[in-house]
């Protein structure tokens, strides 16, 4: 499958669509994680692996177990697959991943299989809801492994097979193909009311347009056409033509 690239921040969750003055909220995770990338950005972009500011908003972080352990001797790693969570930040959020200790092989052995971990909301002290979808294993050297075109595949899989609310508007008729900018632009375009779907209309027409009153599918729909090139976004238009 073809995946482009040059993906400019999600997440599905994503600091391209939504504008702000400052980062407004930070997530942190233990040693033993890692940060790998913040809606496929590196991490490094917004701080460090353990720990990094973001904007208000929905965003799309991608984690790990990676754990260092001493045994005979010899430093041992071991590393899980990613972690692709969708997370919210409001405004002034400050958001942990809390893990059980992990001090023995068996642990970390386990842990690499099924990472164990909650998120915590440290300013209520709740547990937050998230959505979690991990990359299958793969054989051979992770480093040779493109991480953010799998990343990129699993999001788009995983959204075009979301059942749409019965409650909600018409599915448009959408082609499958590779091309993971057009597939999105689908998917948030049947996500939308009749009234969304007049907003992104119109600001294709007019990249200045700005709806009073936005929405997460709005936000969705131009960020991916943002994104896409030009032969995606005039194969979307045309969809839109004979929707």
């Amino acid at each position: 499958m073809k995946v482009k690239r040059g993906f400019s921040a999600v997440a599905i969750l994503v600091s391209c669509f939504t504008v702000l003055p400052a980062m407004a909220a930070t997530f942190e995770v233990p040693r033993s994680f890692e940060i790998m990338y913040v809606d496929l950005e590196s991490s490094r972009q917004f701080g460090n692996d353990f720990k990094v500011d973001v904007e208000e908003g929905p965003h799309q972080i991608v984690v790990r177990f990676n754990k260092l352990l001493r045994s005979g001797g010899d430093t041992q790693t071991f590393q899980s697959e990613p972690i692709v969570l969708n997370l919210q930040f409001e405004k002034d959020t400050y958001l942990s991943l809390k893990a059980p200790y992990v001090s023995t092989v068996r642990q970390a052995e386990d842990n690499v299989k099924d990472p164990q971990f909650s998120i915590i909301d440290e300013v209520s002290g709740k547990e937050v809801d998230y959505k979690q979808q991990m990359l299958t294993t793969k054989s051979g050297l992770q480093n040779t492994r493109d991480f953010v075109a799998e990343v990129e595949r699993l999001t788009a899989k995983n959204s075009m097979s979301a059942n749409v609310s019965s409650s909600g508007p018409d599915v448009a008729p959408t082609k499958m193909s590779d091309d993971v900018e057009l597939q999105m632009m689908q998917f948030w375009y049947n996500q939308s009311d009749k009234v969304t779907r007049k907003h992104i209309r119109v600001w294709i027409a007019d990249d200045l347009y700005k709806p009073e009153v936005s929405s997460i599918q709005f936000e969705m729909a131009t960020f991916w056409f943002k994104r896409a090139d030009k032969e995606s976004q005039q194969a979307f238009q045309q969809w839109l033509i004979k929707e």
